[in-house]
């Protein structure tokens, strides 16, 4: 149980690193464009490519943490009106389709990245490197996914209902 921990913890200072990272090469870009528009004094006609490939890496990464928290985004407004009871019965379904949508978007992801051959037109990055995030943050969120689904299965429930939650 302990290896899984640390793997957890792992995973998530990974997922932190490179959203975080690709963030920080995000501002450091954009801020050298708008100095090289505004003086002229160099010219960035590749900066697009790594707008594009940062920007995908962030988002995917940063999602896939945010699934690992269970921080993303979520209106819950429906969980709170129903009773104590059926809330399991409603985050088991939330959860089933979760699963489905994410291995779609793990297999379309993955074969999208296969497909891809081209490479990008300025530096002659393969554009497989921009796509690869996609199934990797897909699989990550899959797998929480599953997790969540087991954690809030009626026996998992029963193990560790407390009086709280009562």
């Amino acid at each position: 149980m302990q290896a899984i921990f640390r793997l957890d913890q792992i995973t998530g200072r990974f997922l932190r690193v490179v959203a975080i990272s690709c963030l920080i090469v995000l501002m450091f870009i954009l801020g050298a464009n708008v100095i090289s528009r505004v003086t002229g004094w160099f010219s960035m006609g590749w900066y697009d490519e790594i707008i594009e490939l940062c920007f995908a890496w962030m988002v995917f990464f940063g999602a896939a943490e945010l699934w690992r928290e269970n921080q993303h985004f979520r209106i819950d407004w429906l969980y709170y009106t129903l009773p104590w009871a059926k809330r399991r019965i409603h985050t088991a379904v939330i959860s089933a389709i979760n699963i489905f949508f994410l291995g779609f978007l793990f297999v379309e992801g993955w074969n999208l990245t296969e497909r891809s051959s081209a490479l990008t037109p300025i530096i002659g990055f393969p554009v497989a490197i921009l796509y690869v995030c996609i199934p990797i943050s897909a699989g990550i969120m899959l797998l929480y996914a599953i997790i969540d689904l087991f954690r809030h299965s009626p026996r998992h429930a029963a193990e560790t209902e407390t009086i709280d939650d009562i």
